[in-house]
């Protein structure tokens, strides 16, 4: 059952925001999958950690059908798939089937504070009624 850590979204730099956790839990030498809802966000945030800070690099791959990034320790995902074997799944936009999330032992989101991130909030709140430990949004 995955753990869920929702983490405050100060503003509107979700993609900035993406970026700095998943640099964070690839340091802690976490393998993650980063959800996207379409491929034309996968390619927009894959550009995005590409260039977004030129002293920094994040190994990742943009998974497709067909496509190895079994070594990969990022990898985004436009489809419910854990092509690197990945125990956290970080929630780059959109949200994610449940029942595949679950398959996850970490999940963490970005969540909008006050009536912006109720979506959000009310979406994870049945992954957390189906017995899944929460954290609150910090």
């Amino acid at each position: 059952m995955a753990r869920l850590e929702l983490h405050p979204l100060p503003g509107a730099k979700r993609a900035a925001e993406v970026a700095d956790l998943a640099a964070r839990l690839h340091g802690e030498r976490r393998r993650v999958v980063i959800w996207v809802s379409d491929e034309g966000r996968a390619r927009i945030l894959d550009d995005f950690l590409w260039t977004s800070d030129k002293l920094a690099f994040l190994p990742h791959a943009v998974w497709a059908e067909g496509v190895d990034v079994a070594d990969e320790p990022v990898v985004l995902v436009s489809r419910p798939a854990n092509p690197n074997r990945a125990d956290v799944l970080l929630v780059g936009d959109g949200l994610p089937p449940l029942d595949w999330a679950a398959s996850f032992a970490e999940v963490h989101d970005l969540v909008a504070p006050g009536e912006a991130g109720e979506e959000r909030r009310a979406h994870w709140q049945q992954l957390t009624s189906s017995g899944a430990d929460a954290e609150p949004t910090r």
